[in-house]
């Protein structure tokens, strides 16, 4: 029996890649399916919702577990096979189960999901522009591994959209729809760093949180999509097998500095705080990066 889920709870599914896992597997989390998806976290929600009910899936202490595969669904309406390849690709790295220095083979993913291997190709060379993938001559794909020249760029890169994001939100003063976010991101911040042992899990929620929060609000489409697929490898790549309490607690503690800053309209202290943040972070990534080789 096929799950009875509505148009846009069936793109997630079919974004995520979720057809194509084995009984057992651990799926991506709300926040990664929704962000595979181009779509809020109420579908993601209702998708498990529904899965749950017919037994498909269940809820663990890690998150959500497949129980049976997911019954083939009708084909999208919309999109192209190359993005159905691209939807998956991101999938696969967002969950974890594709890893820095990975090899992948064009035609075992595009029989995965019932492709081409032309458009398994066209979607890998639309994403290797994005610093996500490699390939050399007559070899296969890989996942990018990040050495320390690399991870130096990964923050010049940071600090290049960060600090134009900072400026220009507080060039014409802050709005009071911007002012309402930060304030909100300041308070789960506070809460976060006065508990006992808070999840990490949603520390890196918060953090990254804040980071997409400062990058929206220079109101640039193209820059947002760009930094989408950066932080995608920061969190799910980079950070999440790693991260720990402390790191947690210092992030958002410097989170505190740059958040204060921006509300009273303080600009060179904002940027100074975020560029030690950025620079501190780039320490951290570069650490997590070595364990990975």
């Amino acid at each position: 029996m096929k799950p009875r889920l509505t148009p846009l709870q069936a793109r997630v599914v079919r974004a995520g890649g979720l057809c194509a896992l084995k009984p057992g597997a651990a799926l991506p989390s709300e926040r990664v399916l929704a962000e595979a998806s181009g779509v809020g976290r109420a579908p993601v929600r209702g998708m498990f919702a529904v899965m749950q009910r017919d037994g498909i899936v269940e809820r663990s202490e890690r998150g959500w577990i497949l129980r049976k595969r997911i019954p083939g669904l009708p084909p999208a309406e919309e999109g192209s096979k190359r993005q159905k390849a691209i939807d998956f690709l991101l999938a696969e790295l967002g969950s974890g189960r594709l890893r820095p220095g990975d090899q992948i083979s064009e035609l075992a993913l595009a029989n995965n999901i019932g492709v081409s291997t032309v458009s398994m190709r066209e979607a890998l060379l639309e994403m290797m522009p994005l610093g996500l993938l490699t390939k050399r001559e007559r070899q296969k794909w890989v996942v990018a591994t990040f050495s320390a020249a690399r991870t130096r760029e990964l923050r010049e890169f940071r600090e290049m959209i960060e600090v134009f994001s900072l400026r220009k939100l507080l060039a014409g003063g802050l709005s009071e729809e911007h002012r309402g976010a930060f304030v909100s991101s300041e308070t789960e911040s506070r809460r976060l760093v006065a508990q006992h042992r808070p999840l990490i899990s949603k520390i890196l929620d918060v953090d990254l949180g804040f980071h997409r929060l400062l990058i929206e609000s220079a109101g640039n489409s193209f820059l947002k999509e760009r930094a989408g697929f950066i932080y995608l490898i920061i969190e799910f790549q980079l950070i999440s097998p790693f991260y720990t309490l402390a790191q947690g607690r210092l992030g958002l503690g410097q989170h505190l500095r740059i958040i204060r800053a921006i509300l009273r309209g303080d600009l060179a202290s904002a940027e100074s705080a975020l560029i030690e943040h950025l620079r501190s972070a780039e320490d951290f990534i570069s650490s997590m990066a070595s364990q990975l080789r």
